[in-house]
């Protein structure tokens, strides 16, 4: 009897051994691999701010918005702004693309990039092409460091690298400045 108790121990140490290696020793399989999909996607958007005096400050619409999960950063597609500075001054921003990082101030702009405004009573309404912008609103500041040209009416003017302070109303070509004002 005790050789049957001691044999039946034996074989259930066995088992139990041989369960144990089995299960460890299985490599753990990952699911197919999965497609990635954004935090989110939109369609529509628009979005507006307002400022401390309760008065529009920026308005936003965009045909489309989605997030990349890894880095948080929004992309929105066919994008229109309308910047409301001071009164008097108003900008007017299209572009294919802007990409906006998450929690930042800053919002990069890229594609057939135009900005145009009216600064106080000035005559005329003036505008700015580009490739790509980077606009602040925290700083109310615009720059690039790409090819610009700033047309007022007739006149064009071509550079390389802008930085606008838009709520001074202030623009600053930065480089390879070239233009041809004729009366």
């Amino acid at each position: 009897m005790t050789g049957r108790l001691l044999l039946l121990a034996s074989l259930m140490a066995l088992i139990a051994v041989l369960v144990e290696w089995r299960l460890l020793g299985r490599e753990i399989t990952s699911p197919a691999t999965e497609t990635a999909r954004p935090g989110y996607y939109m369609k529509g958007i628009g979005l507006e701010d307002f400022g401390a005096d309760g008065n529009l400050r920026l308005g936003l619409q965009a045909a489309t918005a989605d997030e990349d999960p890894v880095n948080g950063v929004v992309t929105l597609r066919e994008v229109v702004v309308d910047y409301h500075v001071l009164a008097g001054q108003s900008w007017h921003l299209t572009s294919t693309e802007a990409h906006v990082p998450r929690g930042a101030h800053a919002v990069d702009f890229s594609g057939d990039v135009r900005m145009s405004g009216r600064v106080g009573d000035q005559p005329g309404l003036g505008e700015l092409s580009t490739e790509h912008l980077m606009f602040d609103t925290a700083s109310e500041h615009a720059e690039t460091h790409d090819p610009v040209a700033l047309a007022f009416g007739r006149h064009v003017m071509h550079a390389t690298g802008m930085q606008a302070d838009l709520k001074a109303g202030r623009l600053q070509l930065e480089s390879e400045v070239h233009g041809l004002f004729n009366p």
